[in-house]
Order: C-alpha cells, then sequence, then structure tokens
C-alpha cells in the first residue's frame, strides 16, 4: 500500500476502569436489524455472537420500545445506567435507520458510573460501520451534512442555517480505478433510485455483455 496520509482522527483520553467498556453492534440482514450488546466489551471481547444479549427487529416490527431494549439487553448492566444507556440504544438504531447503516460496531463503549455530580456518561472510543451505497439518492444530502468539520456532534441532518460537507466517496474496489464511463455512471446512480452499474472488463475487448434482470444481452461493436 502506497499513499500520503491527510486525515488523522484525534480524541481526548477517557481514563476509565475496565468494567465500564461495553460493546453494541447493529446489523442487518434478510430478516430485519439484529443490535448484539455485551457487558464486556475491549480489546478481549471476545465472541460476541456466542456471548451478546441479542435484540431482532423484523422487517415489519416497529420500533423496540425502551422496555425492550432494557429487558432484553441490559440484563448484566447496573441499574444506575439503565436510563442513560436504553436512550442512547434507541438514538443509535434512530440514526441507524435514518442513514441507511447496513453495519455499525462500538467497541468500547464507555459508560462511567454516575456521581453526585454527573449521571452516568457515555463515550464511544472506536466504532466502525457500513451504509448502503444504493441508498445515497435518499441519504446523500445527509452523508454530506455528517461529514462536514462543522456539524460533527449535531443530531439533525439538514438543520437550518449549516452547510453541508463533501459527498461520501466510494472507492473503486481494490487494485483498480473507475474510468470516465464507470465514474459517469456511478455518478448518476447516485442521483436516482434506479439501479445503474458499469463495469469494463476490456476496454479494447469488441463484445460487450449487459447483465439486466434475469437474463443477458450481449452487444457488438
Amino acid at each position: 500500500m502506497a499513499g500520503v496520509l491527510k486525515t488523522f482522527l484525534v480524541e481526548p483520553f477517557i481514563p476509565h476502569p475496565a468494567n465500564t467498556e461495553y460493546y453494541i453492534c447493529i446489523n442487518s440482514d434478510r430478516d430485519g436489524d439484529n443490535i448484539l450488546f455485551t457487558h464486556e466489551g475491549g480489546i478481549e471481547v471476545g465472541d460476541v455472537d456466542a456471548k451478546a444479549l441479542k435484540l431482532q427487529v423484523k422487517v415489519n416490527d416497529t420500533f423496540p420500545t425502551p422496555a425492550s431494549i432494557q429487558t432484553t439487553l441490559l440484563t448484566h448492566v447496573p441499574e444506575a445506567k439503565h436510563d442513560v444507556l436504553v436512550d442512547f440504544i434507541a438514538r443509535l438504531y434512530a440514526v441507524y435507520i435514518d442513514l441507511h447503516f447496513t453495519y455499525l460496531e462500538i467497541n468500547p463503549l464507555v459508560v462511567l458510573d454516575p456521581t453526585p455530580e454527573h449521571p452516568a456518561q457515555v463515550y464511544y472510543l472506536d466504532l466502525a460501520a457500513k451504509v448502503d451505497q444504493t441508498a445515497e439518492f435518499e441519504a446523500g444530502p445527509k452523508w454530506a451534512f455528517a461529514r462536514a468539520p462543522q456539524n460533527i456532534g449535531l443530531v439533525t441532518a439538514g438543520a437550518q442555517g449549516v452547510d453541508a460537507g463533501p459527498p461520501m466517496d466510494f472507492p473503486a474496489p481494490f487494485g483498480r480505478e473507475l474510468t470516465k464511463e464507470e465514474a459517469y455512471v456511478q455518478e448518476l446512480d447516485s442521483k436516482t433510485g434506479a439501479s445503474l452499474k458499469l463495469t469494463i472488463l476490456n476496454k479494447d475487448g469488441r463484445i460487450w455483455t449487459m447483465v439486466a434482470g434475469g437474463g443477458a444481452s450481449v452487444v457488438y461493436r
């Protein structure tokens, strides 16, 4: 891998004991969305699939209630942290849906113990996520809003009086760059709910295959 590092993420150090680290992941499959949570997080989180408590939101289900989040996911969490975690998980899932994520993982999710001066506080120290590129025509403006440095931390995408950031840039598959024709079709695809795809396997070839629906058309030039 070669190139120049141009972007760095710097975040404040949050001192915390190991027992305040949690793990949360939201992912999607053909049946709906799955919210996984464990009361142990960090670098030694272990086998998440085996140990995580799971709340499934099926395709036609309503938004999970605070009670369902609390009773399903927080059974091993101190009760003093339930309210702040229920609120955080509910809002996190709302953002997941609104911005068309397909995967979102926070590890560790740190929840500091409440004190007489402060309620329990939430910090997400490491996050990995994937968004659905086919939703760019609908969610693209919201992604651009979230990418503006001055908007980080704002909850409402598209709020009045704020500028959008750069559009989401989806790189080409590893090892190749888009041709100008492929880039043009990708730009068209980002502006419509239809699916427009173009991959040129051999720009000097004499036979082009266009896959459409259940069959294929062969174009000679």
